[in-house]
C-alpha cells in the first residue's frame, strides 16, 4: 500500500507542476489573449513563438523545462534521488499536468519542453542522446514536430538501453513509453500535415489581435 501511495504523491506532485501553463500566463499578459485560440491552439513553446514571436518562446521554453526539472526535484527531495522510478511517476505527472490541465478544460499543450525538464533532472545522460539529435533535426529541417517525434522514439530507445536489468529497470521504460506515446498522440495533427506536406516551418507567423486580419487556426 506504500508502494502505490509513494507512486501517487509523486504522480500528483509532477500534475501540479505540470499545470503551471507558461504558454497560457505569457499569452494572457502580453497581449490579453488566450493562446490556443490562434496558430495551433496548443499552449506551448512552437505556438508562443509562432503568436507571440520567439522571444516570448523561449521564455515560455525555458519555463517548461524548468516546471519539469522542479517537479523531480521535489520527489527527490521526498524520497531521494536513489528513488528513480518515483522521479519517473513524477516526471508522467508533469506531462498529464501540462497536456491536461484541470483548469483549462484538459486543453494544455504537448509536453515536450516539459519532457526535456523531466529527463534533464531524472537522467542527464538521456538529455545528451536525445534532445542534441533533437536540436539538430530541427536547425535542419525547422519541423519542430520532426524533430519533438524524433527525440520521442529516442527517449525510448535509450530508456531501455540505460535501465535494461536495473532495479526497477521493467518499471521506469513502461513509463518513458508512456511518455514517447503521449508525444504521439499529441502530435498526430502534424504527423498527417508531415504526410500531407502541409506542416508549418519553424519562423511562420501568424497575425494576432491588432494586426490587419484574424490568425486562421489550423485545422
Amino acid at each position: 500500500m506504500d508502494m502505490v501511495l509513494e507512486r501517487g504523491i509523486c504522480l500528483l506532485i509532477g500534475y501540479l507542476f505540470g499545470c503551471l501553463q507558461f504558454a497560457y500566463f505569457i499569452g494572457k499578459v502580453t497581449r490579453h489573449i488566450d493562446i490556443r485560440d490562434y496558430g495551433s491552439g496548443n499552449s506551448g513553446t512552437t505556438n508562443v513563438t509562432r503568436v507571440l514571436g520567439l522571444k516570448w518562446g523561449v521564455l515560455t521554453f525555458v519555463l517548461d523545462v524548468l516546471k519539469g526539472v522542479g517537479a523531480v526535484v521535489t520527489a527527490a527531495a521526498i524520497y531521494g534521488w536513489s528513488a528513480k522510478y518515483l522521479l519517473w511517476w513524477a516526471g508522467v505527472g508533469v506531462i498529464l499536468g501540462h497536456n491536461y490541465p484541470f483548469f483549462m478544460g484538459f486543453k494544455g499543450g504537448k509536453g515536450i519542453a516539459a519532457t526535456i525538464g523531466v529527463v534533464l533532472a531524472a537522467d542527464p545522460r538521456i538529455v545528451a542522446v536525445c534532445f542534441i539529435p533533437m536540436m539538430m533535426i530541427l536547425f535542419l529541417s525547422r519541423y519542430m514536430s520532426l524533430a519533438s517525434l524524433n527525440s520521442m522514439v529516442l527517449l525510448l530507445t535509450f530508456t531501455v538501453v540505460f535501465y535494461w536489468g536495473q532495479p526497477y529497470g521493467l518499471e521506469i521504460m513502461i513509463l518513458s513509453g508512456f511518455l514517447c506515446v503521449s508525444g504521439f498522440i499529441r502530435h498526430r495533427s502534424n504527423i498527417k500535415r508531415l504526410i500531407q506536406g502541409t506542416e508549418s516551418k519553424i519562423g511562420q507567423k501568424v497575425k494576432i489581435p491588432g494586426s490587419d486580419s484574424d490568425p486562421e487556426k489550423q485545422k
